[in-house]
């Protein structure tokens, strides 16, 4: 996946999902709704064809590829 200024939203949701452990208090930290930031994280998984997240009873956690993307986002955000 080619990443441009305009995926950086998508990494910020995603790392803000990791962080908080949850999809609705990332969407209330980032000002979006539930449903946008799982749009969000659909879209990485199709894009990397993997799933990012293990879903579980009201909270996620991040799968082997979730944890291999969320160093990389990190270090991206920082950049930016």
């Amino acid at each position: 996946m080619q990443m441009n200024t305009e995926q950086l939203p998508y990494l910020e949701t995603f790392a803000k999902a990791a962080q908080l452990s949850s999809f609705t208090a990332a969407a209330r930290s980032l000002g979006l709704t539930q449903a946008a930031v799982s749009q969000r994280i659909q879209a990485l998984e199709h894009a990397l064809k993997a799933p990012l997240f293990q879903r579980q009873s009201g909270h996620v956690l991040l799968s082997p590829a979730g944890h291999a993307l969320y160093g990389y986002a990190q270090r991206i955000l920082e950049l930016h």
